[in-house]
């Protein structure tokens, strides 16, 4: 670890507080900076409190969120709010009267970090989180005896029983990245918001030869299955396709490609920070390296 990596890691990965990342995965779909983002998820119930399922496990096709998402909308109609379709998974909420609502400045977290958790820790809070309340509890009603909830739990799905705050669109952000290499919602729409230039992630190997900047953010994508299933195993799949990966692209380019750089492993409450030898030696992460961990850093609140 060299003098300055925390200085930069915060600068590059800290967002305003009023910023909140998750919601950022709507700009990809054409969100409206400024509006809200809502997401339909599943709410089972736990020994004494509701757990959020985490989304990726919902598995919403087009037509049940369509027809969802039509159920919900004309039911809401009377309200100072408007619903707008952007995909199975997300869907915009614009307010008429924001002086009067005030949903945008509720305090929220994302869905990634709710779940698999009570929700009573997470639900909005501010001065509107009543209303906002009342509302969702009138679209979990409407969506209870609601025939595509029906046609899912026959077919042994989880119901959609709940649509979950993610937060403002963000407008325009600082500039920290000159390329951002991901597939993940999140991070693109993020680095749209800075200007940033898009690519592929490392799943399109042809696409690294397209990094001419020295100021890139590559994400490697290796360990979403570990993350979501929480599976030992595939913890240890992740490791093994990005040490193939690492290897493969060392191959293609040379074994200083990415010499000096930074890995970032990310946690709920901790960031792990390696620098890659400028005179690499391959699988640095299976011994002891120089790290520095940040407990309780709020980077990683806005990362999460």
């Amino acid at each position: 670890m060299e003098s300055g990596d925390e200085d930069w890691i915060r600068r590059s990965f800290l967002l305003p507080p009023a910023v909140k990342g998750a919601a950022a995965a709507g700009l990809p779909l054409n969100a409206t900076p400024g509006a809200l983002i809502l997401r339909p998820v599943h709410l089972h119930v736990g020994l004494d409190h509701l757990v959020l399922d985490p989304p990726e496990h919902l598995g919403l096709t087009e037509p049940h969120a369509q027809a969802l998402f039509s159920a919900a909308a004309d039911w809401l109609a009377a309200e100072p709010i408007s619903l707008r379709y952007l995909s199975a998974q997300l869907w915009e909420l614009t307010e008429s009267r924001p002086e009067t609502t005030h949903f945008a400045e509720l305090h929220v977290a994302s869905s990634a970090r709710a779940s698999g958790r009570n929700i009573d820790l997470w639900l909005p809070r501010g001065q509107s989180a009543r209303a906002w309340r009342r509302l969702m509890n009138e679209v979990q009603m409407l969506w209870h005896m609601h025939p595509v909830n029906a046609e899912r739990e026959a077919s042994g799905l989880k119901p959609v029983n709940a649509l979950w705050l993610e937060g403002v669109v963000p407008e325009a952000l600082p500039p920290v990245f000159n390329t951002v290499m991901s597939s993940d919602p999140v991070l693109t729409g993020l680095a749209m918001a800075s200007g940033a230039t898009v690519l592929p992630d490392v799943t399109h190997p042809a696409k690294m030869s397209l990094l001419t900047h020295q100021n890139c953010l590559i994400d490697a994508p290796f360990w979403r299955q570990a993350i979501t299933s929480g599976s030992d195993r595939a913890w240890e799949d992740g490791w093994q396709a990005f040490e193939n990966w690492f290897l493969g692209m060392s191959a293609q380019h040379g074994n200083n490609w990415l010499a000096g750089a930074l890995l970032v492993l990310t946690g709920e409450t901790s960031a792990h920070l390696l620098r890659l030898p400028r005179r690499p030696s391959w699988r640095l992460w299976r011994r002891s390296a120089p790290a520095v961990w940040f407990e309780e850093s709020p980077l990683v609140a806005e990362i999460s």
